[in-house]
């Protein structure tokens, strides 16, 4: 398989999108559908498709941090926060998510950064991540839940109706949590667990 990694193009924006979409809708990796292709105005970033016979199969994005703590978890250096990683799934098995990697590690290093996070609430991403040897570096639950009465009387008062809250806890806290307030359970509002990885060179 002759793929190419390369830096996204403008001229790419509906492909990317496309590809984008198919991959969100197989994943839990994303809390959110984009209509608009992300710019990271104001950031350094990395940003690279990789190509099969001149058509976008998979993707990456990095932002890079301007002050210690702007994204990423670890707080000891400047780190690049990966938003973006997949591939369409008839590429599975081909070594695209671990080139993407390379590619972003290698963009990286010659922007002056020597370190990235991945966090995603995919299983099957967190298997790839830990597979390929990136040091986990920390969990939360993610959740939606009802809000309790006060708050959204409080809120209903200011003339804000709230259908639910999102939040986030820590692993220890999520047995009280769950006990204590009404977690919606259903898809696609169902709590997942995000896993934090990261990887330094």
């Amino acid at each position: 398989m002759d793929v190419i990694i390369r830096e996204y193009r403008d001229e790419d924006r509906d492909e990317w999108m496309r590809v984008h979409a198919i991959i969100l809708s197989q994943s839990h990796s994303w809390n959110y559908t984009i209509q608009e292709r992300p710019a990271y105005e104001g950031h350094v970033s990395t940003r690279l498709v990789a190509l099969l016979d001149g058509r976008i199969v998979g993707l990456t994005d990095a932002q890079y941090e301007t002050a210690i703590g702007e994204f990423c978890f670890l707080k000891d250096s400047l780190g690049g926060y990966v938003l973006e990683l997949g591939r369409l799934p008839e590429y599975s098995g081909q070594n695209l998510g671990r080139r993407l990697i390379d590619a972003t590690i290698e963009d990286a290093k010659a922007k002056g950064f020597r370190r990235l996070e991945y966090w995603s609430q995919d299983r099957t991403a967190q298997r790839f991540y830990r597979r390929i040897g990136l040091k986990e570096i920390g969990r939360h639950y993610r959740f939606r839940m009802k809000p309790p009465a006060g708050i959204a009387e409080e809120l209903l008062r200011a003339h804000i109706a709230v259908e639910y809250l999102y939040g986030a806890c820590l692993p220890e806290e999520w047995p009280l949590i769950r006990e204590q307030y009404e977690i919606l359970q259903k898809h696609p509002l169902e709590p997942h667990l995000c896993v934090g990885f990261e990887i330094r060179f």
